[in-house]
């Protein structure tokens, strides 16, 4: 699995786990304190996030970070 299909799948799993609570992205965006447009390239899969963004976006979700990382193949 190359680079560009690990960060669709990242964000994939994000826009589920964000829409499984109810919340919008500017609500995402605020609790995990980042911009809208971070929240927007990181589920479109434009943008390749830092590990503290995603520490501050599970802690949002009230997820841990594995549960998001999780869902990306090893292969």
């Amino acid at each position: 699995m190359n680079e560009a299909e690990i960060l669709k799948k990242f964000g994939e799993k994000l826009r589920a786990l964000r829409k499984e609570k109810g919340l919008s992205m500017q609500t995402l965006a605020n609790m995990a304190e980042i911009e809208l447009s971070q929240v927007y390239r990181i589920e479109t899969a434009k943008i390749n996030p830092k590990l503290l963004t995603i520490v501050k976006l599970a802690k949002a979700l009230k997820v841990n970070p594995i549960e998001i990382i999780s869902s990306l193949p090893i292969d």
